[in-house]
Order: structure tokens, then C-alpha cells, then sequence
């Protein structure tokens, strides 16, 4: 028999896989015999030197069976990830341990079941009709609206006259020794306590706050101010940065134009996706969806239940009118839908060899960091220290594909814009656990 590991694949389903590990017995028994050699130098034994405790004094001590059993799993930690490369297999659950042989006299075989993701065969790419809305021109309206916004944001406060809180003041509030601005609002249940007080009234609040929290204190009402807003001309402009008006309303229309164009884009794209998941019907392992819902849940309780974040997970599921497990079920559709999208788009880079090298790597990211503000060193190290940089090459190979799929449609326009495939952006997110790889460098027997 060859003394060489063997490895092999013992069973294949579409997401479940079981290989064989045959070591043989000199293998074994070559660490069967560091196992005794490492227990004689650490433990300590009355009447026997570190390094020098005979092993029958060992077995005595501790059985036989312990040393079998920790040499066992030594083999398994070593042997088990390099079959997994030597078959080119990566699973996504833990792996399911079982001995066949015990190593004596026989050679140590065992196997290890795990959940993998499925090996899919794409249909035609090219040419698929998809019905997307088309994307709405730029109005007048929209313009409009969007030089409010700039107007609001250089808006200022001035003093208002006036002895009483009205609906919708800004109010300057005192508290012990801090006072700061607050809008007096009928529906929120502080705020509204402070209209019809005057000028200079102590204001008792006594409030439940949207956690069903009570909150109590005394505000005094120190002044009273009002929101004003700057002309929309030629200074306004300037104050935004820009030469004139009509170089605003420009800017404004040309980014309103790119920001339709590429959310038009980005339906095409979910659209012919979809339509590629829904015809493959992509097979998902049943444990690793398990633990992607409940990674999915345990962030959004911890989230909710951090200090500061204003409610909990409870009143969070209170508020939506459902249960932990309903909830569990809708996260569980967004998964999957995620988990089917993702699988396709490796799938086709790996067809297309659609890849991005090292140096293409440093290059976007370059990029992405200057149209963001932010030092690309800074923006670089971060991602590899928040260990992102693998998420951060797979959403630039997603970009890539995605791009493929659009520019390879036939798309038709309608006036109903389908929502089923609004749910997740293909290429933002969470990368599910086990698809952060780089497709230049897998294969078959993912």
C-alpha cells in the first residue's frame, strides 16, 4: 500500500460532499510517538525527568486511549484542509468527522461530510428580454426641488418676535446650566409640551418617549427664533461653489441625469440576474442558510440593542406587527434571493474569466478613495485591516459581470417597475460566507 496520503471524494450531491482520508500506519505511528514525546516533556511526574517518563509510566497515567484519540485529531487537523485543496473543495459548514479505521494495526482512515455550494451550468447569456422601466427624464420640478434643498442648506436663524411658542418655531431651550435649539413639534411628545409657553416660562415635561420610556425635566424657554432662507440666485450659487445659477441648476440636472441613467442600469442588470437564477434554480445547503439568517438576525438585535440607538430588537418586531420567527422568514427570502444572485455571478466570471489583478486592485481603489475625499493609502489599509480587501475585489469582478449581462440584453421598456428584484443590490452587502474567492483561482469542485 502507498505510504502516501490518499485523498479522495467518497460522495457529491449538488451541495453536500464526503471525502475519504487513508494515512498510513507508519503516519500514524510516527505521531502516536511525538504525542508521547511532547506529554513526557510538559507534564511532571514524581520521580521522572521532563522528557524522560517512560511511555507505559504515560499510559498508566493517563490510558492508552487519550493518546490514540489526541493523535487522531492531530492527523485530522493536519490532513483534512489539505484534502480540501488537493480536491479543490471549500466547504461552507462545519465539517462532519467519522473514523473508519483507528490507525492500529490498520492504516487511519476517516471522513468528513460538509455542505459545499453548487457547481451550476449557466443557460444562454446573450440576448435575453427584460421589461425595466425606463429612466425618467430631468424636469423642471426636479430642478427645482433640488435647488430648495441647497437653498435649506444655507439657511440661517434669525430672531423671531413674538412672546409664545408657535407650531414649527425654533426654540432656543435652557436645561440646568446647557441650552441648545430645538423645533417645537406637535406630534413629538417632548416638543409639543413647549407650545403656547412664553418667552421665559419654566416648561414642566413630563413625556414617554417612543421606547415607552418616561422622561422628566424642566425647560425653560429662552428665546425665540425663525428659519430664514436665502434668495435662489447668482450669490446663492457662488455660496455652493459654483460660477452662476444656470451653472447650478447645470450641475444639478446633469447629476440628477447620471443618478436615473445608473439606477435604470442597475434594473437591467438585477432583471437579467434574476431571470438567470430563476431559470437555474440554484440548490442552496440547508445549514449554511441557517447561519447566514441567523448572522443576518443577531446583527439587527445587537444593533437595535446597543445604547444609543433609540429602541430595542422587541419594540423593533412590536412596531412591524410580527414575531422573531417571521422575521427570521422575510430575512430569509433577502438571503436567499442574495445567496442564488451571488452564486450566478461567479459562476459566469469563472465561465468569462472575468477576473481583477493586483494591480487593477490597487488602481480602483485609488479611485473609489478620491471620489470619496478620502486618502487612498488611508482607504486601502483600511479595508485589509477590517480584512474587506477580498469583499472589495469580489464587488469589482460583480461590477464586471453585471456589466456583461446588461450590455449582452435586449430590453424592452415598461411603465411597472417590477420590485422582486429591488430587494438587494447584486453587488453591495454582505458577502455570504465561502464566495469571497477570487474566480480566476477556483474550480470545478467548488
Amino acid at each position: 500500500m502507498s505510504t502516501q496520503p490518499q485523498y479522495e471524494i467518497e460522495a457529491r450531491e449538488a451541495t453536500e460532499a464526503t471525502v475519504r482520508v487513508t494515512l498510513g500506519h507508519d503516519e500514524f505511528t510516527k505521531c502516536l510517538d511525538g504525542v508521547y514525546r511532547r506529554y513526557a516533556r510538559e507534564v511532571r511526574i514524581p520521580g521522572f525527568r521532563k522528557g524522560h517518563i517512560p511511555r507505559n509510566v504515560l499510559e498508566s497515567r493517563f490510558g492508552r486511549d487519550a493518546f490514540l484519540e489526541e493523535t487522531r485529531e492531530e492527523l485530522e487537523r493536519k490532513h483534512l484542509p489539505e484534502a480540501l485543496i488537493a480536491l479543490d473543495l471549500r466547504p461552507v459548514s462545519r465539517p462532519r468527522v467519522e473514523v473508519v479505521s483507528v490507525g492500529e494495526p490498520d492504516p487511519f482512515v476517516f471522513t468528513a461530510s460538509f455542505s459545499v455550494l453548487p457547481v451550476i451550468e449557466l443557460p444562454e447569456i446573450e440576448g435575453r428580454e427584460v421589461a425595466v422601466p425606463p429612466a425618467p427624464p430631468v424636469t423642471d420640478d426636479d430642478v427645482t426641488r433640488a435647488l430648495a434643498e441647497v437653498q435649506s442648506q444655507f439657511a440661517t436663524l434669525d430672531e423671531k418676535d413674538g412672546e409664545s411658542v408657535s407650531e414649527g418655531d425654533i426654540v432656543r431651550v435652557r436645561e440646568g446650566e446647557e441650552e441648545w435649539d430645538t423645533r417645537a413639534d406637535g406630534e413629538h411628545p417632548v416638543t409639543k409640551e413647549l407650545i403656547g409657553a412664553d418667552v421665559g416660562a419654566d416648561v414642566a415635561i413630563d413625556a414617554e418617549l417612543e421606547d415607552g420610556k418616561r422622561f422628566e425635566t424642566t425647560l425653560r424657554v429662552v428665546s425665540l427664533h425663525q428659519v430664514v432662507l436665502p434668495k435662489i440666485d447668482d450669490e446663492l450659487a457662488k455660496d455652493a461653489g459654483f460660477d452662476s445659477l444656470e451653472a447650478l441648476k447645470k450641475d444639478i440636472d446633469e447629476k440628477l441625469t447620471s443618478a436615473r441613467e445608473g439606477r435604470h442600469r442597475q434594473l437591467v442588470e438585477t432583471a437579467v440576474l434574476d431571470q438567470i437564477v430563476d431559470e437555474v434554480g440554484v440548490p442552496l445547503p440547508a445549514p449554511f442558510l441557517d447561519d447566514l439568517v441567523n448572522e443576518e438576525v443577531d446583527g439587527i438585535r445587537a444593533s437595535l440593542d446597543q445604547p444609543g440607538s433609540g429602541t430595542t430588537f422587541e419594540a423593533y418586531l412590536a412596531e412591524r406587527q410580527m414575531t422573531e420567527e417571521q422575521l427570521r422568514d422575510e430575512v430569509g427570502t433577502v438571503v436567499e434571493r442574495r445567496l442564488r444572485r451571488e452564486i450566478v455571478l461567479r459562476r459566469v466570471a469563472v465561465e468569462r474569466e472575468i477576473r481583477v489583478e493586483d494591480d487593477e486592485m490597487e488602481e480602483l481603489a485609488r479611485s473609489d478613495a478620491e471620489a470619496a475625499g478620502e486618502d487612498p493609502l488611508r482607504f486601502v489599509g483600511r479595508l485589509k485591516a477590517e480584512d474587506r480587501w477580498s469583499d472589495y475585489r469580489m464587488s469589482k469582478i460583480n461590477e464586471r459581470v453585471l456589466a456583461l449581462l446588461r450590455e449582452s440584453a435586449v430590453v424592452t421598456a415598461t411603465s411597472v417597475e417590477s420590485t422582486q428584484g429591488l430587494v438587494i443590490d447584486p453587488t453591495k452587502g454582505r458577502s455570504s460566507r465561502g464566495l469571497v474567492i477570487d474566480p480566476s483561482k477556483e474550480g470545478e469542485g467548488t
